[in-house]
């Protein structure tokens, strides 16, 4: 199997990155390949490259804006060519890692992403943009755009809580109308967030049993309206914590959003993306991605 490394280039100087590279390289007779990156652009251009080589899995190393970005070059590739994806997480918050059971530590997922195995996942889309984990709208996307890349430096995740915090009180609700299907419900929501994954924003629990290889995406509404949802909708109530009075969350494979009033944003695994209107649908299997064998979120391991 030939594998390669896209690298965020501005996490190449880690000293525990280095070293696990160096021990994989060494005492694990495998010449990883690796490439460092620091532009989208140079993203494009390197899984262009891995495309050209045949490359058959790619190791991207990164945070969760590094994931998405290289997710949506490699979903521009046909099916039947499309590289497996392999995690390394080195980003602020790591929210699909950390929900995922990916270790946190450099050589015990470089270990996983070199010689572990692929699973079949879905992968959300939001328009013509993709994403792998969760697309957030209202409260949690100002968060999540306001938030300063030296703060997130110096605190790391809990950057994300202090912004909130300071953004809490003068947040006013966005209303709008959300249509799943033949269902249209109009109303006003602080936060909306369509879940491939189950995590977001520096590790806040957004859908607790969400799956990556169900179909589905989970809807989830942070709301005081009595919207008058269906229950064919609701997650089944034997989810614990599914439903509660401020939180309800939805399951569909598809769902469009049209906010009446801007702000019209929302962030796809923390990358920002404005629209008009948002129809979000899930791509069922439509990545190979190396994962650990008790992933939480492969449904074989969701009780």
């Amino acid at each position: 199997m030939r594998i390669r490394m896209i690298l965020n280039g501005q996490k190449a100087a880690n000293p525990l990155l280095q070293e696990a590279i160096t021990t994989i390289r060494q005492h694990h007779f495998f010449a990883l390949d690796l490439r460092t990156t620091h532009s989208p652009d140079e993203i494009r251009d390197l899984v262009e490259e891995c495309r050209q080589d045949h490359i058959d899995r790619i190791v991207v190393g990164g945070g969760d804006g590094s994931i998405n970005r290289v997710l949506n070059e490699i979903m521009k590739i046909p099916e039947s060519e499309r590289p497996e994806l392999a995690i390394l997480p080195l980003g602020t918050a790591n929210d699909f890692a950390t929900a995922a059971e990916i270790p946190l530590d450099p050589y015990e997922a470089l270990l996983i992403a070199v010689h572990g195995i692929s699973f079949p996942v879905d992968v959300a889309r939001a328009n013509e943009r993709h994403f792998l984990n969760v697309a957030s709208g209202g409260f949690g996307a100002q968060v999540t755009t306001e938030t300063p890349p030296g703060l997130k430096s110096f605190l790391g995740g809990t950057a994300y809580t202090l912004t909130g915090l300071l953004k809490l009180f003068s947040f006013s609700p966005i209303y709008g109308t959300m249509r799943i299907g033949e269902h249209r419900i109009e109303g006003s929501s602080f936060a909306t967030a369509v879940c491939n994954g189950r995590q977001a924003g520096g590790g806040m629990i957004l859908s607790p049993q969400a799956c990556i290889d169900d179909g589905l995406l989970d809807i989830v509404l942070f709301t005081l309206d009595p919207l008058p949802i269906p229950g064919e909708l609701l997650a089944p109530p034997e989810r614990p914590f599914a439903n509660l009075p401020f939180r309800k969350i939805l399951r569909a494979p598809g769902v469009e959003f049209i906010p009446e009033t801007p702000p019209r944003r929302v962030n796809l695994d923390g990358e920002p993306y404005d629209a008009e209107r948002f129809f979000f649908r899930v791509l069922p299997g439509a990545l190979r991605l190396v994962l650990p064998d008790t992933c939480p979120m492969l449904r074989e391991n969701t009780p």
